[in-house]
């Protein structure tokens, strides 16, 4: 993998950058380490204490946003994890499992584009290191009205 200088010209390149990593939102840890796995907790859409994407997907909100919504919360988990690793990204080896859920009605069956977001995402700034296994799911409602959540699991050296 590589180091922050990287990460951040290939987010400059697709015109993003890093958020500052969130603080939980209740009883609960958002990065466990345990050996060289990192946990991360599930990350919503947004930006320090502004939540950019509420509501349904495919209701309230196309799909389009919502893939939105799943690349903000993937940046979030990269702003945990280079706060875990002091920026030093070379340490990541893989981001194995994301695991996502989308807000939708009952008849959405979109889930992996919207998920799309986050993992097209992770290719795009980690490379290799960033294909994962997945999975998408749907719910009636996420915390705080948040149109999707993501978590990751991630092997580091």
């Amino acid at each position: 993998m590589t180091g922050q200088t990287t990460i951040d010209a290939r987010l400059a390149e697709l015109g993003l950058g890093l958020p500052p990593a969130s603080v939980p939102r209740g009883s609960y840890l958002p990065v466990v380490r345990s050996g060289n796995i990192l946990q991360i907790a599930g990350q919503g859409p947004r930006r320090g204490d502004e939540l950019l994407y509420a509501g349904k997907v495919g209701i309230d909100l196309g799909v389009e946003d919502g893939q939105r919504a799943a690349r903000l919360c993937a940046l979030n988990i990269l702003s945990h994890i280079g706060r875990m690793l002091d920026g030093d990204f070379s340490r990541v080896v893989r981001i194995v499992r994301v695991a996502g859920v989308v807000q939708c009605g009952a008849d959405f069956t979109e889930h992996a584009k919207v998920l799309n977001g986050a993992s097209d995402l992770f290719f795009a700034v980690l490379g290799e290191a960033g294909r994962h296994a997945r999975i998408a799911t749907g719910a009636n409602s996420l915390p705080s009205g948040m149109a999707v959540e993501v978590e990751a699991t991630v092997e580091i050296a």
